[in-house]
């Protein structure tokens, strides 16, 4: 990618620097085969129509002389978050949606849609708002062909915009084709893996902590503030002698500033896990199963369930 923006900057005379994070993120070998296209299409994209034709333009709207274009990649609950964020000039919103009633696309007066709507028109086919074909842009591919590789693997595209300020496209991929960072636990004889971006700390709870709200549920004070608890053996229904607090630990888990406390046996160690959806024959049969995401295979052969951080922080049971 540095490589692409280095190249482009001499052939549309913009100053541009990539900016990288989150290169630690991992994914599995299928999907990074899947994104070297779309990823090389949106930062053309960028450079060629986003970051603005020249230095005085940039300075004249408060900007620095040098384009700016952020590639992050991020675990995010049950999905791996690939970002593209320019601060160039933005999307037209008028432009695209006159583009649009061009081709028939569009059933309502302009102002029913959302800007947000009106921006996803530039991911269907051959649709192109430059005038001009050029070497780079101009021919109506581009942004089809990165919602076509990453629908491919299962994800979703959608973009943002700020007219004046930039530009991001969101990737988005299932968790089920990623590799996972993770700390396994123990509930019982059952292990389980949490996402270890998803675990805030871990602690042993105690007894004079714990309160019971009037409904019967199990809320813990650290730190001064009050969390639910989500006693794993009960969730799952899992025999254990550790149902004690003060025998057991407990792992504060987060999710976009929601916070749950969930507690098990102990906490074994870390693992590197190449998730798997829940087979087919187990969900057709009973549904989606609530507090699990997935499943992994161990290097000693045993299958490990992958918690579902978001379901138990944003409705915790």
């Amino acid at each position: 990618m540095h490589r692409i923006v280095r190249d482009m900057s001499k052939k549309v005379e913009k100053e541009v620097e990539l900016i990288l994070v989150g290169e630690e993120t991992e994914v599995d070998k299928n999907i990074i085969d899947n994104l070297s296209d779309p990823l090389m299409h949106i930062i053309r994209n960028s450079m060629d129509h986003g970051i603005e034709d020249d230095r005085e333009t940039r300075i004249a709207a408060g900007k620095s002389p040098t384009g700016r274009i952020v590639l992050e990649a991020r675990n995010s609950g049950s999905d791996v978050i690939i970002s593209c964020t320019d601060d160039g000039r933005g999307l037209n919103r008028d432009k695209i949606f006159e583009k649009a009633q061009m081709n028939g696309l569009v059933s309502r007066n302009a102002e029913e849609y959302t800007d947000k709507e009106i921006y996803q028109f530039i991911m269907l086919p051959g649709f192109s708002t430059n005038e001009t074909v050029t070497e780079l842009s101009g021919r109506g591919v581009g942004m089809d062909v990165v919602k076509r590789n990453i629908e491919k693997v299962g994800g979703t595209v959608d973009l943002d915009s700020t007219p004046g300020e930039g530009m991001t496209v969101n990737i988005r991929i299932p968790l089920t084709l990623a590799i996972l960072p993770s700390i396994e636990i123990s509930v019982g004889k059952n292990n389980y893996l949490i996402p270890t971006l998803n675990i805030r700390e871990a602690f042993k709870p105690d007894s004079k902590d714990i309160i019971i709200d009037p409904d019967g549920n199990e809320m813990i004070m650290y730190r001064g503030e009050c969390f639910a608890i989500v006693r794993l053996h009960s969730l799952f229904n899992v025999a254990t002698d550790i149902t004690d607090f003060k025998d057991g630990i407990m792992i504060m888990i987060e999710d976009d500033a929601h916070m749950t406390c969930v507690f098990a046996d102990v906490m074994v160690g870390e693992q590197q896990a190449v998730v798997k959806p829940i087979p087919s024959f187990i969900t057709e049969r009973i549904g989606q199963i609530y507090g699990i995401s997935g499943c992994t295979l161990l290097g000693d052969g045993s299958i490990s369930l992958i918690i579902d951080v978001k379901s138990l922080t944003h409705n915790p049971r």
